[in-house]
């Protein structure tokens, strides 16, 4: 999917200022370091905004190397995003970073980019940034969220290139070009292992039903985007809104395919029945473990039973069901495994991924994790990517890297190797875009069989 972050970035930027934007995405493009250096020499920036996953905070310091030692030391350097978020301080100490921008980055990045286009040397009004200065590191106040996010004008999908975003394999439903589309933003829950309650502080705010159909409706009509992936944390937090939401998109006859995620405390049967009736093709639930004990120490606020119930609700109404489960959270034993393993098994789903627990800067788990020594200055940043061969980062001390991993693969063998779910996937198997899907979903299978533990 194209990142969304950008694209409000870029679009709230050239609705305040005159200014040229170039988003380049490295990895949709496959594009090298010298590709990119290319790319920035091309362009002459004089800024370069990089968003910045815990996971490819390498590249992000190689990248700000690159670009003061190879292009130009008058570009600067601004890095945003979860990480720098999280780690404002251990990300403006690396040399060749300007600017960090910390939390919503719509009003604090613009505001940056007309001080540096004043040419004014004194940043501190800025609210919301970290930056050197005479040796000193500066840490101005955090900025307020935006309290009516109505306001921002929608992401410049123009920017990219569309034809080279595809929804991962467990959310595409539809054989339309896709995208994702936010609705709200926060969270309204604290689990330990989740980054969202350092980004949101817990505070929920809802884009307008008028303006999400407007959305709808410039992709329909500018980008011919007929697949959505409602990327809100919980799209049926206020299940009100989201009939209403559902109601909208019924009266105006859009004809769209649709995913949503959503909690098992956070559906019913009336509020599903409307999803399907409005195009909604498949619901994501995170359901994490099997074992109870395992939930309550991850601040989850549901039981098995719960979960359970949700995906069965929604099966029985004909939406496909996604789940996502964890291995190797706090008090995790090979036994809390097996249990979630057998669960999983038992769930009338129409995918599952199994992650192995990674403690992301900024959560508590983060903190337990730097607490029991399992991540220390050694630790490297890319160990924190999920499904993918690098070693996992561990919080408890009952289950060895090696043992995830087994487990992770067992997952995955035994979910999707089982002879009556090859047939259901078969079933599916009717135009050339799910043989894609299918094949892309092999692939990742594959290169997780193949993962190693160190």
């Amino acid at each position: 999917m194209i990142p969304l972050g950008l694209a409000y970035l870029a679009s709230y930027l050239k609705n305040k200022i005159a200014c040229q934007i170039r988003l380049v995405d490295s990895e949709a493009q496959g594009l090298n370091y010298q590709l990119i250096k290319q790319s920035i020499e091309s362009f002459e920036p004089n800024v370069v905004g990089i968003t910045c996953p815990t996971p490819t905070m390498e590249h992000v310091f190689n990248l700000a190397k690159m670009i003061k030692t190879e292009i130009s030391r008058s570009i600067i350097v601004v890095a945003g995003g979860i990480h720098p978020t999280a780690l404002p301080q251990e990300t403006i100490a690396y040399p060749f970073i300007d600017f960090v921008v910390r939390g919503e980055g719509e009003e604090t990045f613009y505001e940056l980019i007309k001080a540096l286009s004043e040419n004014k040397a004194d940043f501190s009004a800025i609210r919301g940034i970290c930056y050197k200065q005479n040796g000193l590191t500066i840490t101005t106040p955090t900025r307020p969220l935006i309290a009516d996010i109505d306001t921002l004008p929608f992401p410049d999908r123009s920017l990219f290139d569309l034809s080279l975003y595809r929804s991962a394999p467990t959310k595409k439903v539809s054989d339309d070009p896709s995208g994702p589309i936010l609705t709200s933003r926060g969270c309204a829950f604290n689990c330990i292992h989740c980054i969202s309650q350092k980004c949101w502080g817990g505070v929920m705010r809802f884009r307008s039903k008028a303006n999400v159909i407007s959305e709808i409706e410039q992709c329909l009509e500018n980008y011919d985007i007929r697949e959505f992936n409602f990327f809100d944390d919980t799209f049926t937090l206020n299940q009100k809104r989201a009939m209403e939401i559902c109601q909208a998109i019924i009266d105006k006859k859009l004809n769209i395919s649709w995913v949503a995620f959503s909690r098992v405390n956070t559906i019913s049967e009336a509020l599903v029945k409307m999803m399907k009736r409005a195009g909604c093709k498949k619901i994501s639930f995170g359901l994490e473990s099997g074992s109870q004990r395992i939930l309550d120490l991850m601040r989850k606020n549901a039981t098995p039973q719960m979960g359970a119930a949700a995906v069965k609700l929604v099966a029985q109404n004909k939406i496909l069901v996604h789940a996502s489960f964890m291995f190797g959270n706090v008090g995790e034993t090979e036994t809390t495994i097996k249990q979630t393993l057998k669960f999983a098994k038992s769930l009338p789903l129409d995918n599952a991924t199994f992650f192995i627990t990674s403690p992301f800067p900024g959560t508590d788990l983060f903190t337990v994790a730097q607490n029991e020594g399992f991540v220390t200055p050694q630790t490297k940043w890319q160990e924190f990517a999920p499904l993918t061969n690098t070693s996992p980062v561990l919080v408890q001390k009952n289950v060895s890297k090696e043992r995830l991993v087994y487990w992770q693969k067992k997952a995955f063998r035994e979910f999707y190797l089982r002879p009556k779910y090859i047939m259901h996937k078969l079933k599916q198997l009717n135009s050339l875009e799910t043989f894609k899907t299918f094949i892309s979903g092999f692939k990742i299978l594959l290169r997780i069989m193949i993962k190693k533990a160190s």
